[in-house]
């Protein structure tokens, strides 16, 4: 009996593996036939090698056993431990027997050892194997690269699985336009303007969610204003800025990154001021670039708010004036120099909340020293939003820079200078 009930299940190992495991199932087939000819034939005392318990279970595959039951109902992952690749195989031949010819199982491993009829191993007789392919099963590793490779029946569905985006690409575009008309006998007196605002804001950032980050920014802004009461000029510009902003970081601890970042400034139009024919900054003069390598403090707020303290104790700033008006010259305390190199500290703070419903505040901090001077901007955004395409923000920018002729020193604010706006306008965000 125990002789067709080995072959069978020799039978069912064979059926159930694939084949690219039919090396390790012949192996195994020849290491389970030396070891029934053992046992069957009496040669027990003339092996050298005792075989482990854990093949017992094998002997008798009458024998009911509850663990190969529950080693098919359980998912393991058949990719981790050797012995659990062949202990499946194990479990899934008993499984078929069981199935195929219930009948013939006439015992469980549960009160096995209540039925003395039932030949067992004794432990005063260990089972020795004179064929060591078991062992060198044991010592190869099975490659599974697909489930497919384990159990034919599995079915392809056509499953796709996709490398994820790391990257995020967002934008937002806004127009505004303000206008005011006096009448020439207004008893308050004005004088007639139009105003226009446009900006345009396109981010690429890139973050794995584990160690690297990169930071994309590209802010314009433009806007202009009319003048009745300047003799000199039709219009003024009353905003404009063209920046370019990169941050990469690689995450130290926690909510610490090593970062790098770079920076470029500069602007579209000539800068002049009311009844003054006088140039005072032009495109690319001046042309600040900035770079600077330190910490990064990012930790992961809720409900889309950012936060960003970078520290960034070796700061390098070049400024370029790509114009050879003498005025600018001064300005910028660069007489006689198109181009000038420091070396010093910065640091950076940029953060975006939601204050309630449609209401939000952006802020930006920077202070660079080159230890001789200081120059700093602290620009505050606050922006509601009546639609999805209908914003008001408020708009204000605090600048201090001491690098500048005494005569740019005002009484009541030193080296600081202000600036405000109020807009309502169309918004368009990508």
């Amino acid at each position: 009996m125990r002789f067709i009930f080995s072959f069978v299940l020799l039978f069912g190992l064979l059926i159930n593996a694939n084949a690219q495991d039919n090396e390790a199932v012949q192996s195994f087939e020849q290491s389970l036939n030396g070891l029934r000819n053992n046992i069957f034939n009496g040669n027990r005392k003339n092996s050298s090698k005792t075989i482990s318990p854990y093949y017992y279970r094998l002997i008798d595959p009458e024998v009911y056993s509850a663990s190969a039951i529950k080693g098919m109902m359980t998912l393991e992952d058949l990719e981790g431990d050797k012995r659990d690749q062949i202990n499946h195989f194990i479990d899934k031949s008993l499984v078929g027997l069981y199935l195929k010819k219930p009948s013939a199982v006439a015992y469980s491993d549960l009160n096995i050892n209540q039925e003395q009829s039932v030949p067992v191993v004794k432990e005063d007789e260990p089972i020795v194997l004179p064929v060591e392919k078991v062992d060198d099963i044991l010592n190869n590793e099975l490659e599974v690269k697909q489930a497919k490779d384990i159990d034919d029946n599995i079915v392809d569905i056509g499953l796709k699985v996709e490398k994820p985006n790391f990257w995020k690409f967002t934008g937002k575009a806004s127009l505004q336009f303000t206008q005011n008309y006096f009448s020439d006998n207004w008893y308050k007196g004005g004088n007639n303007n139009q105003n226009l605002l446009a900006s345009l804001i396109l981010q690429a950032n890139y973050d794995d969610q584990k160690r690297l980050s990169w930071e994309n920014k590209l802010e314009m802004r433009l806007g202009f204003m009319t003048t009745p009461s300047d003799t000199c000029h039709k219009f003024l510009t009353s905003n404009d800025k063209l920046n370019l902003y990169s941050k990469l970081g690689l995450k130290a601890k926690k909510a610490w990154f090593y970062t790098a970042t770079a920076e470029a400034n500069t602007q579209f139009m000539p800068g002049y001021r009311s009844n003054n024919r006088l140039k005072f900054s032009n495109f690319l003069a001046p042309f600040d670039v900035y770079f600077s390598i330190g910490m990064d403090f990012k930790p992961s707020l809720k409900n889309g708010n950012t936060f960003s303290l970078a520290l960034l104790p070796f700061s390098y700033k070049m400024r370029w004036l790509n114009d050879k008006d003498d005025n600018i010259h001064r300005v910028y305390n660069m007489v006689d120099e198109d181009i000038t190199h420091d070396f010093g500290s910065k640091l950076e703070m940029n953060c975006k909340f939601q204050i309630a419903k449609d209401f939000f505040w952006k802020s930006r901090l920077y202070c660079y020293s080159a230890y001789d001077y200081v120059e700093a901007e602290w620009e505050n955004s606050f922006t509601y939003a009546f639609s999805k395409y209908i914003n008001a923000e408020v708009f204000t920018l605090w600048r201090f820079d001491d690098n500048r002729d005494r005569k740019y020193y005002d009484e009541h604010l030193g080296y600081f200078q202000f600036k405000e706006y109020f807009t309502l306008g169309l918004t368009y965000a990508f």
